[in-house]
């Protein structure tokens, strides 16, 4: 028999953990609410089917961290006291992670995707035993609810093969079933990725299509066609890397469709910022995301551990920004340094990385400026530049540090200045350029979603976009350009990045409608300036082969091996068919 609350969702979804951890997996029901009463209406129907959603959208600041903190772009400096954190993101930002207990990161994400897998098994399969006629539901209905969870599990699994490669694949939530030891077995990545694309192409069938053109609407948090086939685009993207077998072919095909409309109508925005504002709901660039508010869940935003963009803020910005009702930011993730702590200072010279002077390369870059809130719901510029935080209240003071009181002074370096960077005076130990050794005027910040003022009725009001249209253009014009068409890829790189610039001149477009030319060091920036702070980095730098490179404060790799996670201990002990991923501790 089966209970249905929130806890026994969750506690059933360990089933599918189980298959690479736990052997008593015997049920205990501690409620009345049983599997032969529980679907009364089409409403249980659809909070059954949406949990997972929930559950994945709480989950998302662990797949941030993995992508970002791995990559070229972002930092966690150890700001005096602060952020030291036994050197733990040290260690992620150098690729030095060997350790694999339970505890760290690298984890998290194995048992968040296979909670949620469980939790769209559970529904699965009940839903496989409904009547939807009982139910006022039509079969094409129903089968909107079935590719809902089918996409969902697709996309977790997308992100295991992703990070993991070899991994459990399991379609139910039968106990008995995923405890046969040929199923608690790892399968390869080219069964994953069969598997992955499979359900993707089953639920573009299933599933309904976008309809009218004022964005996703009241329908946010749910999967639609196209979501479905955003999703196989990045399945084909990646498909070199993940499986060794390009299918560049199919990204340009299935982007084809979708901006041909087959799918709903989908727009690229007028303005860059329109598909994170607080209203993104009604932005046709936004394909699939999760719903966000301050009254109800905004996890990606919120001043707590549930969070990325909520520390993507400096200490003593909440003045600034009118957030001081929701308390001071704790600022964990900033830019990663462009420049010395020499005097004067100069440029480094990586590749990779320093992404203030990416943006910086062509001129007018309307995202390139200081944010600034210009009313209670609208904002201009993307990022907290060089420079004093002033005090939004009286603009006479400006922001200080939480420790020693002095004022700050933004620095797109790394060090110990304390109370002298605006001077750019630094000595001592303090003065070397390495991420255990900042303050709290050490990096930028990237604001990609608006921090509206606390009292203004639109704090924190957006959706965290998970899918936008723009990938899709960026997607299609990779893969020409991989595919020898690099002037058609230039023109749909052109086509969004027009709205970026004041002047999008000749000497900023891409051949052939202007001078620049387009190749793969040029396409993996590109992506960077698009799609910064958006959970891809560490992805794309792996796709173009560049994630072993060395940037600043990381010597280059000595292999490949990182970029795949390890399993944890706990996982690899409590199942003896599991094997470690190569270049990892052989626990079993």
């Amino acid at each position: 028999m089966k209970r249905y609350d929130i806890f026994r969702l969750t506690a059933a979804a360990f089933a599918v953990i189980a298959a690479s951890s736990c052997t008593d997996l015997t049920e205990k029901v501690y409620d009345q609410v049983m599997s032969q009463n529980y679907y009364n209406t089409k409403s249980d129907i659809i909070r059954a089917v949406f949990r997972p959603f929930e559950h994945v959208y709480c989950c998302e600041y662990d797949f941030y961290e993995h992508e970002e903190l791995t990559g070229d772009h972002f930092i966690t400096p150890t700001r005096g006291t602060w952020w030291y954190d036994g050197g733990k993101w040290e260690t992620l930002h150098r690729h030095t992670w060997t350790n694999i207990d339970n505890g760290w990161s690298w984890t998290h994400e194995w048992d968040a995707c296979y909670m949620g897998i469980g939790q769209c098994n559970l529904v699965l399969d009940d839903l496989s035993k409904l009547d939807p006629a009982k139910f006022g539901l039509s079969e094409d209905e129903f089968d909107g609810y079935r590719g809902q969870l089918r996409t969902m599990r697709a996309f977790l699994y997308l992100r295991l093969l992703n990070t993991y490669r070899n991994c459990i694949l399991t379609t139910t939530s039968d106990e008995a079933v995923n405890n046969l030891p040929e199923n608690r077995k790892q399968v390869s990545p080219q069964t994953l990725f069969d598997f992955i694309e499979s359900e993707l192409k089953i639920s573009v069938e299933e599933l309904p299509a976008k309809t009218g053109s004022s964005g996703p609407g009241n329908k946010q948090g749910s999967f639609t066609k196209g979501a479905a086939a955003a999703l196989l685009v990045r399945l084909y993207l990646n498909a070199e890397k993940w499986i060794g077998t390009a299918h560049y072919e199919d990204v340009i095909s299935w982007c084809g469709r979708i901006r041909n409309g087959e799918f709903g109508t989908y727009t690229i925005a007028e303005n860059w910022w329109e598909p994170f504002d607080w209203n993104n709901e009604t932005c046709d660039e936004v394909i699939f995301g999760f719903p966000g508010s301050y009254t109800t869940s905004s996890w990606h935003m919120q001043n707590s551990w549930r969070t990325f963009y909520g520390r993507t803020l400096p200490f003593g910005s909440a003045n600034y920004l009118g957030v001081d009702g929701n308390g001071e930011r704790n600022p964990k993730y900033a830019l990663s340094p462009s420049y010395d702590n020499s005097n004067p200072r100069k440029l480094f010279t990586f590749k990779l990385g320093m992404p203030s002077q990416k943006f910086q390369k062509y001129p007018g870059d309307k995202r390139w400026k200081q944010y600034k809130n210009t009313s209670v719901n609208s904002r201009e510029g993307m990022f907290f530049l060089e420079g004093k935080i002033p005090n939004a209240t009286t603009y006479t003071g400006y922001a200080m540090n939480p420790e020693q009181q002095y004022v700050l002074y933004l620095r797109d370096q790394v060090g110990q200045f304390l109370g002298t960077a605006e001077e750019g005076l630094i000595s001592g130990s303090g003065k070397e350029s390495k991420l255990g050794n900042g303050d709290f005027n050490s990096g930028l910040y990237c604001v990609k979603y608006p921090f509206y003022s606390f009292t203004g009725g639109y704090y924190i009001e957006s959706d965290l976009t998970e899918i936008r249209y723009a990938e899709i253009y960026y997607s299609e014009a990779e893969a020409l350009l991989r595919t020898g068409k690099a002037d058609e890829a230039g023109k749909l790189l052109n086509f969004v990045r027009k709205r970026n610039y004041e002047d999008f001149n000749s000497s900023i477009a891409y051949e052939p409608e202007g001078s620049v030319k387009l190749d793969l060091d040029e396409m993996l920036d590109e992506w960077g300036r698009e799609f910064i702070e958006e959970g891809r980095r560490r992805t794309d730098l792996i796709r173009f082969g560049r994630f072993q490179d060395e940037w600043w404060d990381k010597p280059k790799d000595a292999d490949s091996h990182f970029e795949i996670y390890p399993i944890s201990r706990q996982t690899l002990e409590q199942n003896r068919y599991l094997h470690q991923n190569p270049g990892y501790e052989q626990v079993n």
